[in-house]
């Protein structure tokens, strides 16, 4: 389904994520820059994005204005907060205030989900 024909919000969505990450890593896109993401669920202020990273591709700083998590489902990520550098992978959730996780770096073939949801009413 393209992401244009493909319902992003609704009382009841599933995704078959290893068919997703397989749909992915076979894009264009993935073949030329070792990265590319599809939002799943788009409702209000929640976004859910899975995206797929070749092993060695820095993600950098993600800088929206609203905390979020990562959580691997696939592979391995290694982050830096301050001077402490960290690692998650499969099983593992990190969540992070804005510009907090800094250097996201796949240190494997990486599929990921990153959930953002802000409040409305204050636009955070």
């Amino acid at each position: 389904m393209t992401s244009m024909s493909r319902a992003l919000s609704g009382e009841n969505l599933t995704f078959d994520l290893s068919s997703q990450i397989a749909e992915l890593r076979g894009e264009d896109g993935y073949a030329r820059s070792g990265r590319v993401g599809r939002t799943l669920i788009k409702a209000g202020s929640f976004r859910l994005t899975l995206t797929v990273v070749a092993a060695g591709i820095d993600i950098g700083t993600h800088h929206a204005a609203a905390p979020m998590t990562l959580q691997p489902v696939q592979g391995r990520l290694r982050y830096r907060v301050g001077d402490e550098q960290y690692e998650i992978g499969e099983g593992q959730v990190l969540f992070f205030g804005p510009g907090h996780a800094q250097d996201i770096r796949a240190l494997e073939d990486t599929a990921l989900l990153l959930t953002i949801s802000s409040d409305e009413s204050t636009g955070d």
